[in-house]
């Protein structure tokens, strides 16, 4: 027995977040209402979490004159000041505002892993384990397996915050506001959806639990469904402009990991020479290579240290599937097996391994979109 599951102490995702008990709502919400808008979900989930665990917020809001009546400001998760870009096709830098990137891989691994243990009935427990031990999670089934799990996820498309703040603030357009953070505390806010007429309002920013609260409240009310309809069906054409780096697309130039703006972002707008608007540290699910190479490197170091253990089954767990390097970096894993040299046995004069000795790469990829579950039951 090469390691003990009792000896692995895991707790469960977002129990130490206070408004995890608002993304239950809205996963309760989302059950039975489609992949796509779970992911999309988790999307919205991931661009609050951002706004919560970001630090001197004030200092990174830019007024912008091409929003709405309502708001006059904007702060965004990408280098490009989404309402620009969408309503005056204007390449407008604004430097992105993100937590600490160890903050952000907590953060989305945690609220994955929320989403997966809410959703999926036949999962009886998920636990974060993480810190220094080999595993990120661990998943119980209600077929008795064990599943341990690397975590890798991170959102398609990350939504800009809008605010309403005081005339007296206002330096300009695309100048850094001034305020203070109680001034900031009183505004109203709003989540922009990348279109004109899609802003969520999202209410006081000093109000409790905010901006989770609103953000949940306005999404699962019936009077909204239309609405949140077309923003799911915007979020799709998003993930396939995407996934086919489709650059004549509007939408390509919000997405994570869309790289470098165009020549007439520069030449036009005066976007600075050596920024992008996103680059590939934070492409979408687990499609970031240097995450999939880590990924199923411990996927294999999870089965070397559980080999014995039969009933301890190996996966990934993400947000969204590698749609880009997925057919270059995962699929070529998803059929093969390993084991080891000292299981050799001599089967009609050839030295092989029994299939009861080997083991898969991973046994399964859990994602919100296009899982790979083999005979696994969610």
């Amino acid at each position: 027995m090469l390691f003990s599951l009792e000896n692995i102490q895991g707790r469960e995702p977002l129990a130490d977040y206070p408004w995890r008990h608002e993304i239950d709502r809205l996963l309760h919400w989302s059950k039975g209402r489609g992949t796509s808008l779970q992911a999309f979900c988790f999307d919205l989930v991931m661009s609050a979490a951002y706004m919560d665990a970001a630090s001197g917020v004030e200092k990174s809001i830019e007024q912008c004159n091409n929003i709405s009546d309502k708001y006059n400001a904007h702060l965004g998760f990408i280098n490009l000041c989404a309402p620009c870009h969408v309503h005056q096709s204007v390449w407008q830098y604004q430097k992105a505002i993100k937590p600490q990137s160890g903050a952000l891989g907590k953060l989305s691994s945690e609220v994955v892993l929320r989403f997966v243990q809410q959703l999926y009935d036949k999962f009886t427990a998920v636990s974060v384990v993480g810190g220094v031990e080999f595993v990120d999670a661990v998943l119980h089934h209600a077929s008795g397996a064990v599943i341990l799990a690397e975590v890798k996820s991170a959102p398609l498309l990350t939504y800009p915050f809008l605010f309403a703040l005081p005339e007296s603030s206002l330096q300009g357009p695309h100048r850094n506001v001034v305020i203070t953070s109680s001034q900031l505390r009183e505004s109203e806010a709003g989540l922009y959806l990348h279109g004109p007429e899609k802003i969520i309002p999202l209410g006081r920013v000093g109000d409790k639990l905010w901006p989770f609260k609103p953000l949940v409240d306005f999404v699962i009310d019936p009077a909204n469904t239309a609405f949140m309809n077309e923003c799911v069906q915007s979020w799709k054409q998003a993930k396939i402009a995407y996934i086919e780096k489709d650059r004549k697309n509007k939408t390509y130039y919000l997405t994570n990991a869309c790289g470098q703006p165009p020549a007439l972002a520069r030449e036009r707008d005066a976007w600075p020479a050596k920024e992008s608007i996103s680059d590939g540290k934070t492409s979408a699910g687990m499609d970031r290579t240097d995450d999939i190479k880590k990924g199923i490197y411990q996927a294999l170091k999870i089965g070397t240290q559980a080999q014995e253990w039969v009933e301890v089954k190996t996966a990934i767990v993400s947000n969204l599937p590698a749609y880009r390097h997925g057919a270059e970096y995962v699929a070529p894993f998803q059929g093969m097996l390993w084991g080891s040299e000292n299981d050799l046995q001599n089967i009609a004069g050839v030295q092989a391994l029994p299939r009861e000795k080997m083991r898969r790469v991973f046994d399964y990829l859990i994602t919100l979109e296009d899982p790979v579950l083999r005979e696994l039951v969610v």
